[in-house]
């Protein structure tokens, strides 16, 4: 039986589990991931977790398919809270808004029950979201850029145990510091929003998602008053400066 097909998206949260991992799949819907995982050898065992139950029996119509019942726990869960410690050591969160990923990591204490490596693709907040990581000690040591259907996602990988001499965010926010000539704080925040292994690899991707918010923006200030939305042009020029900021390093 050939192997399900998975989207871009989520073929390139697939591609960055490393082999042999035991993986916890929050939000797992059809249950597509895991299959995949198992049937390319690259995950041991999956826990399938999604915390509606309707998603669930599709997955695990879908697992018994596959033959993959011995390989693939399908589990009813709220985030994490049903994941015993020590079951999993990668966990994979994709197509939820940045807040609610979260809030997963807060309550669910992934580190706590012995989780190293997390795939996480945030939908929004990107910002709040990397600041959040980046305070948790948790490093990103890989990124991708996705162009799916006519939007932009960004996959990451995460690590609870980096044991690197420089993790990518301090390399890129000393690129941009040394290269553009920006203060610390600024060159945090612009890894924060556009992602710092992104950065550092000139990702392709990121440059056309670039290219393409610089329009967007220059669309929107000729359409603002200066007298009328001082605020909100000010705001645009500073999120242009960034963007321009990162373009100058391609």
């Amino acid at each position: 039986m050939k192997n399900v097909q998975l989207s871009e998206r989520l073929f390139a949260a697939a591609s960055l589990v490393p082999k042999g991992s035991r993986v916890a799949d929050v939000g797992t819907d059809h249950g597509f991931v895991p299959i995949y995982l198992i049937n390319e050898n690259i995950a041991e065992h999956v826990v399938a977790m999604d915390v509606n139950e309707g998603p669930l029996e599709r997955a695990k119509e879908h697992v018994h398919e596959y033959g993959l019942d011995e390989k693939i726990e399908l589990r009813l869960s709220d985030g994490l809270k049903e994941l015993l410690e020590g079951e999993a050591d990668t966990m994979v969160c994709a197509g939820m808004g940045g807040l609610l990923m979260m809030r997963i990591l807060k309550e669910g204490d992934p580190v706590g029950k012995g989780i190293k490596t997390m795939i996480l693709q945030p939908q929004s907040d990107l910002v709040n979201f990397r600041t959040f990581l980046s305070e948790n000690n948790l490093v990103i040591d890989d990124e991708m850029e996705i162009f799916e259907e006519g939007k932009y996602y960004t996959m990451m990988r995460v690590r609870s145990d980096f044991s690197g001499d420089i993790t990518p965010e301090e390399e890129a926010v000393n690129e941009i510091v040394e290269r553009c000539g920006c203060d610390k704080e600024r060159a945090v925040h612009i890894c924060h929003r556009f992602g710092p292994v992104l950065i550092l690899r000139k990702d392709p991707v990121l440059k056309d998602y670039l290219e393409h918010e610089l329009s967007v923006y220059d669309k929107i200030l000729k359409k603002l008053s200066e007298n009328e939305h001082t605020d909100r042009m000010r705001d645009i020029i500073n999120k242009k400066n960034d963007i321009t900021t990162v373009l100058s390093l391609y």
